[in-house]
C-alpha cells in the first residue's frame, strides 16, 4: 500500500513538472504572436483617423515655389515630429518625382511647412499646413500642362490632384 502512495505521489509530480515545462516553453509564443496582430490593429486605427484633403495650389510669380495648401480633416492631430515624415510627390502628370522635405531649403528641390491657424506645433483637426515647394530656378511650367501633387502622411494616407498652369 505504502509503495503504491509513493508511486502515486512520484506520478503526479512529475505531471505537474511536465505540465509546467509545456506551459513555459508554449506561453511565450503565443503571447508574441499576437504581438504583430495588436501592433497591425494600432496602426489601422491610426489611418482609420488620419483623413486630410488638398485645399489649393498656387505658382508663385517667377516660378520658382509651389505653394500647396492641405487640411487636416481627420480625427487625430498630427505631431510636428511626424508631418516631416510624410512624402511629397510633385511634377508633370507621368513625370513626377519625390521630393525631399528639407526646413532650411538649402538645395532645390524641397520642401518646408507652415501651419496656419496653429497655436501650437501640432497639426490639428481643422488645421491647414502651407507645403511651400522650392524649385530650382531653371525649372520650367509648360502652359496647359497637368501637373500632380501627392501628400503622402506619415502612415501612408495621402491625397492627391492635378492643376494646371496659365
Amino acid at each position: 500500500m505504502s509503495g503504491d502512495s509513493i508511486s502515486a505521489a512520484i506520478l503526479t509530480t512529475a505531471s505537474v513538472i511536465c505540465a509546467f515545462a509545456f506551459i513555459s516553453a508554449v506561453y511565450p509564443s503565443v503571447i508574441t504572436a499576437g504581438d504583430p496582430i495588436m501592433s497591425r490593429a494600432d496602426a489601422m486605427g491610426d489611418q482609420i483617423l488620419t483623413d486630410t484633403a488638398i485645399l489649393h495650389e498656387m505658382v508663385s510669380s517667377d516660378e520658382t515655389e509651389v505653394c500647396v495648401w492641405v487640411k487636416n480633416i481627420g480625427c487625430s492631430q498630427i505631431s510636428s515630429g511626424l508631418i516631416d515624415e510624410s512624402d511629397l510627390f510633385f511634377g508633370m502628370s507621368g513625370n513626377f518625382e519625390r521630393i525631399p522635405y528639407d526646413e532650411s531649403a538649402s538645395s532645390t528641390p524641397t520642401w518646408s511647412y507652415s501651419i496656419e491657424q496653429g497655436t501650437d506645433d501640432n497639426w490639428d483637426t481643422g488645421e491647414t499646413l502651407k507645403i511651400t515647394i522650392k524649385l530650382s530656378e531653371s525649372y520650367a511650367f509648360v502652359n496647359g500642362e497637368k501637373y500632380f501633387i501627392k501628400f503622402n502622411a506619415y502612415n501612408g494616407v495621402s491625397e492627391e490632384t492635378y492643376f494646371t498652369v496659365a
